[in-house]
């Protein structure tokens, strides 16, 4: 066979097998098919296109049309496959340069937004933002087995009723048009709602923007509730099972999601010993601090973890007019600090999330890296990153968000629930987990970009969320969620503590430096 009738017969085989699962490939991608696959045998060829086109599924595409630029990247993944080594299995990724994937009610699956995100948004980006919101919990809501034998009613129906109905369900989100005065909304309309002395309420945290299921009598154009309780938390794994998807929204260039890569967790499981150290509120001004994170730094120096993320604040002095000459100051401390530890560290990744009173930083949701002229001291000693708040890590196959914040008291102060301080921790975790969402707080508390609300999503959950907060340090694990909340303490206010997450076991270690070694240097 002439070398024309074999590129012949081989475009035939590949449309006619691209087509057979509905994908119809254009020109200029059947030529590089012909192109790449011409010169193997019907075996290699074979396997490779089945490998492709079982890649191109699991992606959430616009269309069945297959471009030349989509088949070249999907070539190079699947060629890619079992070839990343450990050395690059640590990747950070700021909050603006995640993809926007929007949950399609219409299609049940997620779907890359269209519009271009921007930070000057209108009035229809904070309602798109709050029904994204909305959609997340309640498609939770309504696969959830426990779930299954309550029959919900939306606002829209109850508005328009005029009886007295028993034993009322609905799934909504609590709002207050006016001062002790408060209604739940849905994406149908809204009720008031009335709470009794003796309202039940779950083991969470209810506020403002809180979406949750209420139940109770409706009379007169009122709920009155009787009890109130957020949707279970659904762990990552079922909630791909659910939308069948394998598809990676968590960030990066990776089609595949992390922990679906069978590469990455065959990777992770050689990974024993390695950990990442957590510290938050890293005070680079003092000098206690600072003789504090040198002694971290010696300690682990025969046994370095894969990443240190340093949250802020990074000052104690907050917005001062020389806030960011000793900050100046503290990275060039930080920067001598790491020059006889090298070598040491040479394989580590140092990363800086900002925190909430560092310069240059507004107080809208999510914030940008700290400012560059701070580069110049760390980035010719060590390997490291200037994150935004949140980011995201990837290490293998582990999720990773990293979200620095003091929204635990704010959240408490706003509850409309009664709590006692030991049960925080517990019913935080639970909250923040069943929201899918790292600010469920209303914007006139915290203000949150509404185009990159995306960033703030947990949705599916992570395997850890560090939320670096000024309260005590607590790790809880919620029932129904494989999720590790990790709360690091403030380094510098409470003794030196820090978490050290070890990622192969799934395991948070609570560490502290010992004041009485800091006295004795």
């Amino acid at each position: 066979m002439d070398t024309t009738a074999e590129e012949n017969a081989l475009r035939r085989e590949i449309v006619k097998t691209f087509q057979i699962h509905a994908f119809e490939l254009k020109k200029e991608a059947v030529k590089l098919c012909v192109k790449l696959f011409l010169d193997h045998d019907k075996e290699t060829r074979k396997k490779w296109t089945n490998k492709m086109i079982e890649l191109l599924k699991k992606q959430t595409l616009q269309s069945s049309l297959i471009s030349e630029e989509l088949i070249r990247d999907t070539f190079r993944q699947c060629k890619s496959k079992g070839t990343q080594d450990a050395g690059k299995l640590l990747n950070v990724f700021d909050a603006f340069s995640l993809q926007p994937y929007d949950f399609d009610a219409d299609l049940r699956k997620m779907v890359l937004r269209k519009e271009k995100t921007s930070l000057a948004a209108d009035s229809s980006s904070f309602s798109h933002a709050a029904r994204q919101r909305f959609f997340i919990v309640k498609q939770r809501a309504m696969r959830c087995a426990s779930l299954k034998n309550f029959k919900f009613t939306t606002c829209e129906i109850l508005g328009s009723s005029t009886k007295h109905l028993q034993s009322v369900v609905v799934l909504g989100m609590l709002t207050q048009q006016k001062a002790d005065c408060y209604h739940i909304e849905d994406l149908s309309g809204s009720v008031e709602v009335e709470f009794k002395e003796d309202t039940k309420f779950h083991h969470a945290l209810f506020h403002e923007h809180s979406i949750a299921i209420f139940e109770g009598t409706f009379e007169n154009s009122v709920l009155t509730v009787n009890e109130v309780a957020m949707v279970p938390v659904e762990s990552a794994e079922v909630t791909r099972k659910e939308l069948s998807s394998n598809e990676n929204w968590f960030g990066g260039d990776d089609k595949i999601a992390f922990r679906c890569s069978d590469r990455l967790r065959s990777a992770l499981a050689k990974q024993e010993d390695t950990s990442l150290v957590f510290l938050s509120d890293v005070f680079l001004d003092d000098k206690k601090v600072m003789k504090a994170v040198f002694k971290l730094l010696q300690g682990y120096k025969d046994q370095p973890p894969v990443a240190i993320v340093f949250c802020g604040n990074f000052c104690s002095r907050p917005r001062q007019t020389d806030t960011i000459d000793l900050l100046d100051r503290g990275f060039r401390w930080l920067a001598n600090q790491l020059t006889p530890l090298r070598k040491d560290y040479e394989k580590t990744q140092f990363i800086f999330v900002p925190g909430p009173d560092d310069p240059f930083v507004d107080t809208v949701l999510p914030r940008p890296h700290l400012p560059s002229l701070l580069f110049k001291h760390i980035s010719p000693i060590i390997s490291c990153t200037f994150a935004s708040n949140p980011c995201r890590i990837q290490f293998a196959s582990q999720e990773i968000v990293v979200f620095r914040s003091d929204l635990i008291k704010k959240t408490c102060r706003h509850s409309i629930n009664s709590i006692t301080v030991e049960s925080i921790p517990s019913r935080y975790a639970r909250s923040v987990l069943s929201q899918a969402h790292l600010c469920p707080l209303p914007q006139h508390i915290t203000p949150v970009l509404p185009d990159f609300s995306h960033s703030l999503s947990l949705h599916p959950l992570p395997d850890l969320l560090i939320t670096a907060d000024r309260f005590e340090t607590f790790t809880e694990k919620v029932v129904g969620a494989d999720t590790i909340v990790s709360n690091p303490g403030s380094f510098s206010r409470s003794n030196y503590t820090f978490h050290v997450y070890y990622p192969c076991q799934n395991r948070v270690e609570a560490s502290q430096i010992p004041v009485s070694e800091l006295d004795d240097q």
